[in-house]
């Protein structure tokens, strides 16, 4: 009796169902059949498979666990899924911790495919339609890598936990290998609005991961996730071994910072992503200690600055020599641009109140790429009138300054 390919899915989905209620249930053995047959229908359901694996693995049946993971890891590895495949690795290992095969076949195959796609950049050829391999990990050298994937840890969390909570102090990042997150932001006082909904293959939570800033949203699980956490922990041990390790996570810090200011800042939008490009190759690092002038109050800007690292103090001076402090500075705030841009003196002094990272843009870098635009101009223009207005009255009313307030 041949099933057809439409009836063999619609029967798979309804085995999955029943499965997903037998586990609710506290009937694993069950659900473990009611997967298994969904899996005889359609052989490709990598889900169905993970769910085989899973578990066989809790109900003690440890070789067969393993080899259901192997059969996904290698899967995932040959159709450019890295994340996905580096998971199922790392599940191998729970199971059993001397599988060392399974760490070398799975470098050898990442490292590989970053070799491809590094000779296709080289030669001006398009990417394959496949993933591309994941940033922080296709910088890093074999050994580094292998090394990486032996502290790594795996996370599965229920549709509806979160995973990160706003407000609180991060110190890792997750790579989203299965399922959908909601990013969500609450203002004070407001309704908590959505960011964005990621999916399989996304980075979040990167900032924690090198900074000790508070998390700017939250992120829940809308289904059932696997994840792959990176803890400050485990990159300052495996730091004192690679140091290279450092300079990477550091770049991808950087390229991370670059990539969501240039999306999100009103200030880039009307720039094309070519161009955009060619602004982030242009910024430079500079460290400085604290007390450092950055920005002196009466002064034009000569750079465009972006804070990657430590905290900076804002002090407004008034007429008759009383200061007045701003709210400091923190992780990822930008300043100097409206002055440096419309070249108006600088409303307050920036100084660094720790050591402090920052990424500059200097001023001929600007005048080549970002000023050519006459929608950025008015963008410009206008945030500078709202700052300047925002700020004048609160001075006037003695109030407290929040917020944006410098030019």
């Amino acid at each position: 009796m041949t099933i057809h390919t439409s009836d063999a899915q619609q029967q798979a989905r309804q085995y999955k169902e029943d499965a997903a209620a037998n586990i609710l249930q506290g009937r694993p053995e069950a659900a473990l059949a009611d997967y298994r047959k969904a899996l005889e229908l359609t052989p490709l359901d990598a889900a169905a498979r993970l769910k085989v694996a899973e578990l066989l693995a809790q109900l003690g049946h440890r070789q067969e666990a393993v080899r259901e993971f192997q059969h996904l890891a290698i899967r995932y590895a040959a159709d450019g899924q890295t994340l996905h495949a580096i998971a199922a690795c790392k599940l191998i290992l729970a199971l059993d911790p001397n599988h060392q095969a399974t760490q070398e076949n799975l470098a050898n195959l990442c490292a590989m495919q970053v070799i491809e796609e590094r000779q296709r950049e080289a030669s001006g050829a398009g990417p394959e339609p496949k993933p591309a391999p994941t940033p922080l990990f296709s910088q890093l050298p074999k050994d580094v890598f292998v090394a990486l994937l032996e502290v790594l840890e795996v996370r599965r969390v229920p549709g509806g936990e979160s995973i990160i909570t706003e407000g609180e102090r991060g110190n890792s990042m997750f790579l989203l290998v299965q399922g959908t997150v909601r990013v969500v932001h609450t203002p004070e006082n407001g309704a908590p609005r959505t960011l964005a909904e990621l999916s399989d293959g996304s980075i979040f939570g990167e900032m924690g991961l090198v900074s000790d800033a508070p998390r700017v949203a939250s992120v829940v699980a809308t289904r059932d996730c696997t994840l792959l956490e990176v803890t400050r922990d485990m990159l300052a041990r495996l730091g004192e071994r690679f140091p290279v390790l450092e300079q990477v996570v550091q770049q991808f810090y950087k390229d991370r910072l670059l990539d969501n200011l240039l999306k999100s800042n009103p200030l880039f939008q009307p720039i094309p992503a070519d161009k955009k490009r060619a602004i982030a190759e242009r910024f430079q690092s500079r460290t400085v200690e604290p007390g450092t002038v950055l920005l002196q109050q009466g002064q034009r800007s000569h750079a465009l600055h972006l804070l990657l690292r430590g905290r900076c103090s804002v002090v407004h001076q008034d007429p008759q020599g009383g200061e007045r402090p701003y709210p400091d500075m923190t992780e990822g705030a930008i300043f100097g641009e409206i002055s440096l841009l419309l070249d108006l003196r600088v409303t307050a002094t920036v100084r660094a109140a720790s050591s402090c990272l920052l990424l500059v843009l200097d001023q001929e870098a600007v005048k080549e790429l970002v000023l050519p635009y006459p929608e950025v101009r008015r963008t410009l223009t206008q945030l500078s009138r709202e700052r300047l207005d925002r700020t004048a009255a609160m001075l006037a009313e003695g109030a407290e300054v929040q917020g944006s307030f410098l030019i």
